[in-house]
Parts: C-alpha cells; structure tokens; sequence
C-alpha cells in the first residue's frame, strides 16, 4: 500500500464504547506515518463519517471500524469500486463471512480483513477471498497471511493476492443478441462473428464457461433511451453485456450517475450509406454521351447562330440587290461542308486568310469527331452505367429514398439532420434482409439507399455475390465504437481491458474482421465467399429448406455491339430518312 500516492483513512463506528479505541489507533497510525516520512512524499487524505468515493487510479484506503454495520455504512450508495484500491480493514467484531459478501458485491478485490487469530492474541491474520476458486461464487473468508507479533513479522510478502487470472470453468453471463457479423453462437456452442470470436478468445485465456443471456427486441430497442434505466435489469441476470448500446450520457452529472462502466473499444463500426445502382443511359444518351452537356450546348449555339447569320444575310442582300445571285462567302461554305455537302473546285477558298480559316476548321472538326468516336468506343465497349452518387451530399441532392431500421430514426437525424427534408422509410426487417431487395432495385428508375454499418454490407459482399448490384457511399455519417458494458465499476473492466489489448496485440481482430467482413475497396472478383451464418434476423434471406440462399448472377455480356446498343443511331437514321422524304413532299407541292 506503500507504493500508492494517496492513502484514504476512514473512521466508522457504531457504539460510542469503541470510538476510543479507533481514535487511539488512529493517532499512532498519523504519528508512525509522520516519522516514517519526514519529507511529506505520502499525501495523506484523512475523513470521518464521509462516505467512499470512486477514485479511478491507484490509490490505498484504510477503514477501521467496529462491527459490520459501520462497514456498511461507509459504502452506503457505492454499489461498485472496481478493484484500483488496496484496501485494508480492522475491525474490532470482525465478521468475516459477512464483510466478504459485501466487498464482493462491491467489487472490491484488493482487500485484506484484519482480526485476531481466535483463541491467540499473538497472531494477526490477514483475511480475503476467491471469488471463482470456491464452488464459483460461494464468498467465504481465507487467510491469504499472518503478522506474529513476538515476532513483528509477516509470514509471506503477498497481502493482496491475484484473483481474476483464473475463472476455474465458471460461468460468466453475457447480455447479447444474435447478430452477424457480430456474434452467433451455433448448435454445437460455438460462437461465430467478430464479437464471438474475441469471447471464446477471452474464454479460453482466462478459463471460464460463457453463458448467454438473450436480449429480446424490446430489450434492445430500450438501450437506445438515454436515461440507462434498462442496463441495471441487464446487469441483475448478466456479468457483462456485447452489442453497439446508444446510451452515453451527455453532461458530467449524468456521467456520473451512468448505470455501467465500458471497457477499451475493441471495434470501430462506421455508419454509411448502401445505394442501389442507378439505370444504365439511355439509347439516346449514350449518343451524347462523349462530349460533356455543355460542349453539346456550345456546338449547337454556334451551329444556330451560323445558320441564323446566313440567313439574315442572304435576306439583306436579296433585299438591297433586286433579287441578284448571292455571291457564296466562305463561312456559307464551310457551313456546306459541315452539313455534308460538296463544293466544286472554283468555289474552293482563294484567299489565304480564307484558306487558313478552311484548314482551322477542318482540323477543329477532325479532332471533334476523332474526340467523339473515342468516347463512342468506350461506352459501346465498355457498357458505361450512370455514376452512383460518391457523397452523402449528392444521395441527398438526387432525392434517394433513405431506408432506416425502425427505432433508429432519431439517432440518425441526431447526426444527420439534412435527412428531415427527405423521404424516409421504416425497413420491416433488419438491413441484411433487406439487402437482396436493394439489390433487385438497381437497373430499374427507383432511387434507394439504406443506413447500415459497414460491417452488415461487408458480411453482406462475403456471402452473396449480387452485392455488385449494390454502391457503397465512401463517406461516412458517422462512427460508433463497440465495447464491453459491465455493471458500475464492476471488477471485470481490467480484466476485459487485458484481453482486448492482447487480441489487438497479436492481430486478432484483424484477423477476424477480414474473416468475417470483407474490405469493402475490395473488387468482387476478389472476395473469398463464405457461407451464410442462420440466426434470427436473416430468416428472411433464407429458404424454407434450411440450404444458402442462392441468388441469379446476371448474365456476362459478349463484346460485340448489340442492335440495343446501337438503337439511337438506327432510331436517328430512321427520323432522318421520314424527314427527308418530308421535305421532299414539301419542295414538290411549293414547285407545282
């Protein structure tokens, strides 16, 4: 207790007969820790009928009380301590069996009871207990040590013997639910997923049985209220509790009343958004498709404007010329040129500004259609679909219906606030269920997206090769992290802290992420396939035969060009040709 920066001394006491002799003891204890430390280095904290509060570090705590009833009162509304404190108490009615039941409902580990050896005045005993060596969670009091006062001397140099290296097959329940690829626990009792994984990890490591405790819905959806008030009933059936709870309390006073403590994080999930593909262009578009819309609009400005000049010229000159031949000029012959027409040798340009002007625009044009043809090529060849949108921002602005799990609603909007002014929809069932059906929408003029953690379509892309129907938004709306909850400074966080660091040290979570959920940069070709885990929530997926569920790939396209891809110039071709032949049937009536 020497090597702790602060020391807590509490006096409690239940008859005014003992106050005497806890004071006495008290003042040798003060003087003996003054001349023991003459340069002050031992911070002292001395209180009298406080009660004990949490201190999240290392620290000593010496009680010294007179019966049972004194002890608990010092730890009146302390319902956990962790176990960061040595603790040492005397107590003048010693009941051991009975202080021991209450430090480890307390979680206070790191204890030693002082008493009189019975029947030997000249024999202290130190007193602790096991909590898992014991019949699993049959408190009792054991002498961990012994002072011989003749002696002045301690029998060994342990005082606060280890207890949490080893569970000796114990039980210890886990809160939970099953939920790929997080954990499932299969027939034959193996757990399966990330979370599953880390637990059968920790259950071999420290040598204890996992019991489960299974959150119904209503359970679940409860942890999302911010008061807390559904962890003290956890707690009452499980020693600890897996799965993304919502609750953080958000102001110091809250924090401090928090009905359970969490663990180091051991995962980061990352909330982003599943779209469906959109349509592929059509006919018509993919004939536009080479040149960006704005060339488009500036190629036809220009094209109306010349025809609009000639015109206007041609109309002046007629006017002012009494009806004499209109000289060509060399605008209105390229202007013939680029319709297609010809033009005899004398009507060629003479000039050389004119010729210049001529090869300018022959060279313009030729890298317009060379431009063109490439473009061309790559679409036809490449079957080019219609860019799914990159951002949250570009989901947003494209009017996606945005499909959510029911109970989740708020916690999105709390994020994401844009999402009041656009069209939500409750899914009926989870997000991996409603994946397949996402899928199926792409290709078609509806507009999709689902919130999900990355991790669901991750699992999702390594049992179902359709998840190439399916566009994953790289952006992000926000990231939660996964933890263990244990009941109020409960004694288990280090112990679920050593783990996490141990897995995390030697790869582990990584490995079992990349086992479980697939990096989603990665390419479909590349993804090893895994087959699919049964649990409640994917049912849905699943057919009433209990096999995989398997899912139509669509069909690999030959490279050759198909009369679909081609309709617009076949469609184009064909208007062209009605309306010739329709200005032909005009010439002839305005002739006749």
């Amino acid at each position: 207790m020497s090597e702790c920066h602060t020391l807590d001394v509490h006096v409690e006491f239940s008859t005014l007969s003992s106050r005497r002799h806890l004071l006495e003891m008290l003042e040798q204890l003060l003087t003996h820790q003054s001349t023991s430390q003459p340069n002050g280095s031992q911070p002292i904290r001395l209180s009298n009928q406080v009660q004990l509060a949490y201190r999240p570090y290392k620290h000593a705590v010496l009680l010294l009380v007179d019966d049972i009833h004194a002890l608990r009162r010092l730890y009146a509304g302390q319902r956990a301590t962790s176990n960061l404190s040595y603790t040492l108490i005397y107590m003048l009615q010693p009941q051991a069996a009975l202080a021991m039941q209450l430090l480890w409902q307390l979680s206070v580990l790191n204890v030693g009871l002082v008493r009189l050896q019975p029947g030997n005045v000249e024999l202290l005993q130190l007193l602790s207990y096991f909590p898992y060596k014991h019949d699993c969670h049959r408190i009792r009091a054991s002498v961990v040590n012994q002072f011989q006062l003749p002696l002045a001397k301690w029998s060994t140099a342990v005082f606060f013997p280890a207890k949490l290296g080893n569970f000796y097959g114990c039980t210890l329940t886990c809160a939970t639910w099953p939920d790929m690829p997080y954990l499932v626990r299969r027939p034959d009792g193996a757990f399966v997923g990330i979370e599953g994984a880390l637990l059968q990890f920790m259950a071999d490591n420290l040598n204890f049985s996992v019991g489960i405790y299974w959150l119904n819905k209503s359970q679940v959806r409860d942890t999302f209220n911010d008061s807390g008030w559904i962890f003290e009933q956890i707690f009452r059936s499980a020693d600890y509790a897996l799965g993304g709870f919502h609750y953080k309390p958000r102001d110091g006073g809250a924090a401090k009343e928090m009905p359970y403590s969490q663990s180091t994080y051991y995962f980061m999930s990352h909330i982003m958004l599943v779209t469906n593909l959109p349509s592929a262009y059509s006919a018509y578009e993919k004939l536009a498709f080479p040149f960006h819309p704005h060339l488009w609009q500036g190629i036809g400005f220009i094209l109306a404007l010349s025809y609009l000049l000639i015109w206007l010229y041609q109309l002046c000159y007629r006017r002012y010329s009494q009806n004499e031949p209109v000289p060509q000029h060399s605008y209105y012959q390229l202007l013939v040129l680029s319709m297609g027409g010809t033009l005899q040798t004398s009507e060629l340009p003479q000039r050389s500004s004119t010729r210049l002007l001529f090869v300018t625009w022959l060279l313009w044009t030729f890298l317009l259609r060379s431009a063109y043809q490439s473009g061309m090529y790559q679409l036809l060849r490449q079957d080019t679909q219609r860019n799914p949108p990159q951002t949250i921002a570009e989901v947003l602005s494209q009017r996606y219906t945005i499909q959510l799990v029911d109970g989740n609603a708020d916690r999105w909007l709390e994020s994401l606030p844009e999402l009041r002014t656009q069209q939500l929809r409750h899914l009926e069932a989870s997000e991996l269920q409603s994946f397949g059906g996402l899928a199926g929408s792409s290709g078609t003029s509806q507009r999709l997206a689902i919130i999900t953690p990355h991790e669901y379509f991750g699992y999702f892309r390594k049992v179902h090769a359709m998840s190439r129907r399916l566009h994953l938004v790289k952006e992000r709306i926000f990231t939660q992290q996964l933890a263990f909850n244990v009941r109020r400074y409960s004694h288990l966080v280090g112990v679920l802290n050593h783990q996490i660091m141990l897995a995390h040290s030697h790869g582990f979570l990584e490995h079992w992420t990349r086992q479980y959920v697939s990096a989603v940069d990665e390419r479909d070709e590349s993804i090893s396939r895994i087959s699919a885990i049964p649990y409640d929530t994917l049912d849905g997926l699943r057919p009433d035969d209990g096999t995989d569920p398997v899912f139509d790939e669509p069909p690999v396209k030959l490279r050759v060009l198909s009369l679909t891809e081609l309709a617009a110039l076949f469609w184009l071709t064909l208007w062209a040709h009605l309306v010739a032949i329709l200005v032909f049937v005009l010439e002839l009536l305005i002739h006749k």
